[in-house]
């Protein structure tokens, strides 16, 4: 390993992002105030969820998901990609919100 320490390891990976020790711009006055950094949105945190189904269902969702790709022209739509449009799906569609309300509905009785 190299004794030259990373860039990363010497201003930390947040002061690169905001530009910290930047070079300044090529005729910008030394006098003159130096533009304000950029806000960097910091990414929000993710929240892991378990879930366990039978292997018919997970057969089902696998056979969605590769139907999805073909859909969409790609080679490959992960399960954990089509849960998540899922879910967005019930969240913004009040049609997909009262399909899954009457799908936990059927499940509960």
């Amino acid at each position: 390993m190299s004794p030259t320490s990373r860039p990363s390891a010497v201003r930390g990976a947040a002061g690169l992002r905001r530009g910290v020790g930047a070079a300044p711009e090529a005729g910008a006055s030394p006098g003159a105030p130096a533009p304000a950094p950029v806000a960097v949105a910091e990414p929000e945190p993710k929240a892991r969820v378990t879930l366990n189904m039978p292997a018919s269902m997970y057969r089902d969702l696998e056979r969605w998901a590769t139907e999805a790709a073909g859909s969409l022209g790609v080679p490959r739509v992960g399960v954990q990609d089509a849960l998540r449009g899922m879910i967005r799906a019930c969240l913004t569609d009040a049609q997909a919100r009262a399909a899954a309300l009457a799908s936990v509905r059927h499940n509960r009785e």
